[in-house]
């Protein structure tokens, strides 16, 4: 008897298992690429919000501010101060 014929079943099995492993290492390869790509998503928000909270840092902290106070009456509300022209645009 040939030696392939004694052991045509180790050969299987290692078939088997390579198949098996690079099946494996495929999805584990995909499950990194989602994780990265969730990393870098969450690392974005992470950063919006610490943009966001140093914003309402800044604005919390200039409350006081008479200049401030200026700024924000004619940004959101439309108020002009005296002895300046307020111009309409319409749409």
């Amino acid at each position: 008897m040939s030696f392939w014929s004694r052991s045509w079943w180790v050969v299987s099995f290692c078939l088997t298992c390579c198949l098996v492993y690079f099946h494996f290492m495929s999805e584990k390869k995909a499950a990194v690429a989602h994780m990265t790509l969730k990393l870098e998503e969450m690392q974005q928000e992470k950063w919006r919000a610490i943009q966001k909270k140093e914003d309402l840092e800044l604005r919390i902290a200039s409350q006081n501010d008479p200049a401030w106070i200026e700024m924000i009456l004619m940004r959101d509300l439309g108020v002009v101060p005296e002895g300046f022209l307020k111009v309409h645009f319409k749409k």
